[in-house]
C-alpha cells in the first residue's frame, strides 16, 4: 500500500500547477487537460524500475475535478492512492451511476406523491401500452393479488395497498453525461427528474392502473373465502413458525387418508396448485403412487393436519359462507 506521505504528494501534483508526471512505484502518472474544469489522469506501467520506456501505452486512470479537487472513476492503478480506503470506489463509473438513479427516482416520486391526480393524463393513448395493460389484466393481475396476499401480514390482508415507484433507469455515461452530472449534481437529478415525469406519462399512467386491476382481484379473493389461497396462507404462516426441516403430513384423497413425512421447505411457499410429491420420504412416496396412482398429486384442500416435534402445527378448518 502507498504511504501515508506518498497519498499527500498525489494529491499535491493533483493540486499544483506544474503538468509534469507523477511517479509511484513502477507507474508513471500524468495529467491532461479536458477543460477548465477536469484533468484526464493516465498512467503507463514499465516494469525495469528506470523511465518512461519506448512503445509503453499510456492508459486511463481516472477524472480530475478541479472544483472540489476529488478523483472520480479512479482505475486500479491509482486506487492506492486514495486519502481513505474505498475513496475511489464511492465515486467510480457505476457508483455515480447508481447515486443518479436513486436520486431521480426519489425526487420523481416525491413529485408523484403517490397520487394520478398529479399526472396531467386521465387515460391510456398508445395502442401499444392499451395493448400490454390488457395482457396484464388476463395474465398477470390475479397471480400478483395472490402474491401480495400470501406476503402481506395478517393485519393487512382486508386491503390491497398500492405505492408508486419510478423506474427510471439512467442511460450508460457519455463522456459529457458523466463531467455534467459531477460538476452539478443537483442540478442534474432536477433535469433527468423532469425529463422522466415530462416523458413517461403513460407509463406512469399504467402503473396505477395495473394496481387498480391487482386491488380487483384481491377484492375478489379476500370476498370467497373458500378460495384455497387462503389455506395456502395458513400452512405457510404455520410451517414457516416453525424451524422444521421435516414435518408429517396427513392428507385425505378420494375418501382415504395417509400420512407420510416431506420436506417442510415445500409448505414455506406458494404451491400455486399442488405441492411436489418427490420431496416426500422414498418409502412413503412409493405407498403414495400404490394408494393414489403414479401421476396423483396433494394439493392445500387434500391436507388435513401437519405435525412436527409430535405436535400439530396446521388443522385444517371447515369453511362456511
Amino acid at each position: 500500500m502507498a504511504t501515508p506521505e506518498t497519498k499527500t504528494a498525489f494529491q499535491e501534483w493533483l493540486a499544483g500547477a506544474d503538468g509534469g508526471a507523477f511517479q509511484f512505484r513502477e507507474n508513471t502518472l500524468i495529467r491532461v487537460q479536458k477543460n477548465t474544469d477536469f484533468d484526464y489522469l493516465y498512467h503507463q506501467r514499465h516494469y525495469n524500475g528506470t523511465g518512461i520506456e519506448r512503445g509503453d501505452k499510456f492508459e486511463y486512470a481516472g477524472i480530475y475535478c478541479k472544483r472540489d479537487g476529488l478523483v472520480y472513476d479512479g482505475q486500479y492503478a491509482i486506487q492506492e492512492l486514495a486519502a481513505e480506503p474505498g475513496e475511489f470506489g464511492k465515486r467510480d463509473d457505476e457508483a455515480l451511476r447508481e447515486c443518479l438513479k436513486a436520486d431521480v427516482r426519489n425526487a420523481v416520486e416525491a413529485a408523484i406523491g403517490n397520487d394520478r391526480n398529479n399526472l396531467r393524463i386521465t387515460e391510456l393513448t398508445t395502442a401499444r401500452d392499451i395493448e400490454n395493460l390488457s395482457y396484464f389484466q388476463k395474465h398477470s393481475a390475479a397471480d400478483m393479488a395472490r402474491e401480495a396476499y400470501l406476503n402481506g401480514d395478517d393485519e393487512d390482508d382486508e386491503f390491497f395497498t398500492f405505492t408508486f415507484h419510478c423506474q427510471y433507469d439512467p442511460e450508460r455515461w457519455t463522456e459529457d453525461s458523466l463531467l455534467a452530472y459531477i460538476l452539478d449534481p443537483a442540478g442534474y437529478v432536477a433535469a433527468e427528474a423532469a425529463a422522466y415525469i415530462e416523458n413517461e406519462q403513460e407509463d406512469m399512467l399504467a402503473a396505477f392502473l395495473r394496481a387498480d386491476m391487482i386491488a380487483a382481484e384481491y377484492k375478489a379473493l379476500m370476498e370467497n373465502p373458500l378460495h384455497p389461497v387462503h389455506r395456502v396462507k395458513r400452512i405457510m404462516a404455520a410451517v414457516g413458525a416453525s424451524s422444521a426441516k421435516t414435518v408429517t403430513v396427513t392428507v385425505c384423497i378420494n375418501d382415504e387418508e395417509f400420512t407420510f413425512k416431506t420436506d417442510a421447505g415445500e409448505f414455506r411457499r406458494d404451491c400455486t396448485f399442488h405441492y411436489s410429491e418427490w420431496h416426500i420420504v422414498a418409502a412413503d412416496r412409493r405407498e403414495f403412487e400404490r394408494r393414489f396412482g403414479r401421476s396423483a398429486h396433494y394439493g392445500p384442500e387434500d391436507i388435513l393436519r401437519i405435525e412436527y416435534a409430535r405436535k400439530v402445527i396446521y388443522e385444517a378448518q371447515e369453511v362456511t359462507v
